[in-house]
């Protein structure tokens, strides 16, 4: 079966956002989280003297992105590319490639459309699959699987809450616990059908699946995806040479939450100014042409010279 091409999120506007940068020459572009290689591939582009760092976590996805790039450039000449969380990144690993500064930064915190068509580790609904969702899989941290079978009822129902905000957190938790201890969730069908039992049919969202919520919360605490995403933010902020950017795209509520407090926390150093008061978000068409994009927010932050107070402000 072919697989439909990849469309970058909000592609356009990133550029624009990342065009800010106010070197007159910018160099050097990271990618966080290089997916398919979309943005990416925009980057290169559109600063074709640069040289871009890649990152991602997952290997199988850096592969990918890698080679998109190498499809579209011919070769990986101004590419320098890692395997790792985009919160590791430091000035040490910058500066063993000659980046003594980055003129701009990209972080997608979604999850690759590939994860959930063709990973086969259990972020789908549509076939039956390991329990797994760990975008790392070598590195061997608890799988989702884990989670839902060895969590207390008190940290499965704070988990659902939290990250899924979801209203029937408490009786689906309470139904995990009774269900396994007949027979433990191995797969994502295992799981989904607990959820659908869970949830009377008249309170199912229209216009998602009903453990849609839940398996988005699983995910999440598998990954440490939020924890990532705030430990990322401020360490990239401050890879940023002065005129830097750095931009963040984010999915759901909880994700834009933590991007806004921390761009304001950064601001409050009086080292960043933030571009964009309020997220920017896809326009219909977009939305038409790529559904993927229609919960999509976009933030972005630049690296200034310090403010100084004034005696009198003090």
């Amino acid at each position: 079966m072919l697989e439909s091409p990849h469309i970058p999120v909000l592609p356009n506007e990133v550029i624009s956002l990342l065009q800010l940068a106010q070197n007159p020459k910018p160099m050097w572009f990271l990618d966080g989280t290089a997916g398919e290689g979309g943005h990416s591939k925009l980057i290169l582009k559109t600063f074709p003297e640069a040289k871009l760092i890649l990152i991602d976590r997952d290997a199988v996805m850096l592969e990918r992105a890698k080679k998109e790039i190498q499809k579209e450039f011919g070769s990986l000449d101004r590419v320098h590319s890692f395997q790792m969380n985009f919160s590791e990144v430091d000035s040490t690993l910058l500066e063993e490639v000659g980046c003594f500064g980055l003129d701009g930064a990209l972080v997608d915190l979604g999850v690759s459309l590939f994860h959930f068509l063709h990973s086969g580790r259990g972020f789908t609904f549509k076939n039956e699959e390991p329990l797994d969702m760990r975008l790392e899989p070598q590195v061997g941290q608890k799988t989702a699987a884990d989670v839902v079978n060895y969590s207390s009822v008190l940290h499965l129902k704070k988990v659902f809450w939290e990250y899924g905000e979801e209203r029937w957190a408490l009786k689906i938790a309470n139904n995990i616990v009774q269900s396994r201890h007949k027979k433990k969730f191995e797969t994502n069908t295992d799981l989904v059908k607990l959820v659908e039992a869970s949830i009377p049919r008249k309170f199912w969202p229209k216009e998602s699946h009903p453990a849609t919520r839940i398996f988005q919360a699983l995910r999440i605490e598998v990954n440490e995806e939020l924890i990532h995403a705030e430990k990322g933010i401020r360490t990239l902020a401050n890879c940023l040479q002065l005129g830097g950017v750095l931009t963040c795209i984010s999915f759901h509520s909880l994700e834009d939450r933590i991007v806004k407090w921390t761009f304001r926390d950064l601001k409050a150093t009086n080292e960043f100014e933030i571009l964009t008061k309020k997220p920017i978000l896809p326009t219909d068409q977009e939305i038409k042409e790529n559904r993927a994009s229609r919960s999509a927010k976009l933030r972005g932050l630049r690296k200034i010279e310090p403010i100084k107070e004034s005696r009198w402000e003090k």
